[in-house]
């Protein structure tokens, strides 16, 4: 759908300030900011989202371990060793998706 209509509001010098300090906590650009308010369309929290970008991130560094831990399996690591730590980490990333699932729904 293309957009034709541009709506104008005249603000003071505060006013414009509040707008960009709240766009940027967002994470949006003052465009989408105001559109999402005047809409009523639920902002995203900045926050959240670089919260569950580093829990995601975690979750991948945890998922790298358990690729070399089963290179050492392969390696000739005894794998009665190894296994308690791979079921670990399969909990850990579990628990992680859930936070990351929680957070974005927590909006």
């Amino acid at each position: 759908m293309k957009r034709k209509k541009i709506v104008k509001a005249y603000l003071t010098e505060e006013e414009y300030a509040q707008v960009v300090q709240a766009s940027e906590a967002t994470g949006l650009t003052i465009s989408k900011f105001v559109k999402n308010v005047c809409l009523g369309t639920p902002l995203p929290n900045k926050s959240n989202i670089t919260s569950s970008l580093e829990l995601l991130k975690f979750s991948s560094d945890l998922g790298r371990l358990g690729g070399l831990l089963k290179m050492a399996i392969s390696n000739g690591m005894e794998k009665y060793k190894v296994e308690p730590l791979l079921k670990e980490i399969r909990q850990r990333q579990a628990e992680l998706k859930a936070l990351v699932d929680t957070i974005k729904n927590d909006k």
